[in-house]
């Protein structure tokens, strides 16, 4: 359903998926998510696939080809160039980055190897000593890159993880160049973008679609708190969202995501067309472990709540009994792997349920309210392809806020 369709929708034409979506109370679920997304303010695209098949494809306020920043929805990109390096024998993920970068090891991080900084692990979660100083020199990517090599790791490599808001684009993407002696969004672009079929997606918004490209917009009611408008507004520059910065300015529409974890749910294939081995999706999708916290379920002291990592990818928690941000839904298995990016958007691929998910919107409100809409829409779809159909209040989102 885009901008211009019918309000309704039809039952999808694959219908021998296991979950058969035919069933009126299931149509109806699926009208109200959409009267839900249609209705929230701002520019929005949400794609959902079941089997492969699209259930669900909105356009609000917007074309289907619209491009939208993904924020940290978009760090799974860079992090899967780097295992397909290794897929390819060019680089050992548990060799220091150093061997590679010289410069980069040092101040403790002499050990930190490509594993380390796919979750988050390196020690030196900041290059300068804030957000703030990280954000104010994003957009240049040698002063980034220099930056993180300087950085004091603040704990011994491999740990435990604190979330690397921006580092760890700079620190995978320049790695990557180091081995390749090619830039990242042109490799991105080559190897992984253009074979995938992901046509409207590319690591910096491309100077002729700046006219074309999705809006921020900070909500007023509750209004959005000032650092995150600040935020806005950086983001909102030209010179930010055209620059190359891995781990927040991909920019892509639903569709793409969604079929790039379509792609990575099937095993690396899409079409015909192999961009990674199962074998190194299933290395992606494995869940971190650290000496002293077994799965992560520690409280990240970067963003403040626990997040369950794999290499490259956030996690659902399944039945574990924690209070933490649960973007892919109360719901989410164990199994369930994606991203979420500053609860603005949010992409994940559900194995159990054969389910590919991809939110990308504009709107800007404030954090709690964010995430709890994150967690909602996506457990109201899990639950309209699983049970009867029947839209069920969701269980509530836990205060905090996930990156």
């Amino acid at each position: 359903m885009t901008e211009n369709a019918p309000n309704r929708i039809d039952a999808p034409n694959r219908m021998d998926a296991p979950n058969r979506l035919d069933s009126p109370n299931r149509i109806h679920a699926l009208n109200r998510i959409a009267e839900l997304v249609r209705d929230r303010p701002g520019q929005a695209q949400l794609h959902v696939l079941h089997h492969g098949a699209p259930i669900l494809d909105l356009s609000v306020r917007c074309r289907p080809d619209t491009p939208f920043l993904l924020w940290s929805t978009g760090k799974p990109f860079t992090a899967m160039a780097v295992h397909q390096l290794a897929e390819r024998g060019r680089l050992d993920l548990d060799a220091p980055i150093a061997e590679h970068w010289p410069e980069y090891g040092r101040a403790g991080k002499e050990s930190a190897t490509p594993r380390h900084a796919l979750t988050h692990s390196t020690g030196a979660p900041l290059s300068t000593r804030h957000v703030v100083g990280d954000a104010l020199i994003m957009h240049d990517w040698d002063r980034s890159v220099r930056a993180a090599a300087a950085a004091t790791a603040k704990r011994e490599p491999g740990r435990s993880s604190a979330y690397h808001i921006l580092s760890q684009g700079f620190i995978l993407g320049e790695l990557l160049q180091r081995v390749t002696g090619i830039p990242l969004a042109e490799y991105l672009s080559t190897r992984i973008l253009a074979p995938a079929g992901l046509h409207d997606t590319s690591l910096g918004l491309p100077p002729a679609r700046w006219e074309s490209r999705a809006d921020l917009q900070s909500a007023t009611a509750p209004r959005t708190p000032f650092p995150d408008r600040l935020k806005v507004a950086r983001f909102a520059q030209k010179t930010v969202r055209t620059a190359a910065i891995p781990a927040a300015t991909v920019h892509s529409t639903a569709r793409d995501v969604a079929r790039f974890f379509q792609l990575l749910l099937n095993g690396g294939t899409l079409d015909g067309v192999t961009v990674f081995k199962p074998e190194t999706v299933r290395s992606a999708r494995n869940p971190a472990r650290f000496p002293t916290t077994g799965g992560g379920t520690h409280r990240d002291p970067i963003i403040g709540h626990a997040v369950r990592w794999a290499h490259g990818f956030q996690l659902g928690w399944g039945e574990q009994p924690i209070q933490t941000a649960k973007p892919f839904g109360v719901t989410a298995g164990e199994e369930v792997f994606g991203h979420n990016g500053s609860n603005y958007c949010n992409a994940w691929a559900d194995p159990d349920h054969g389910l590919v998910f991809a939110y990308l919107s504009g709107y800007m409100a404030p954090r709690g309210p964010a995430l709890a809409w994150q967690t909602e829409l996506s457990d109201l779809v899990r639950t309209a392809v699983s049970g009867d159909g029947e839209l069920t209040a969701a269980g509530a989102a836990e205060p905090g806020s996930s990156s």
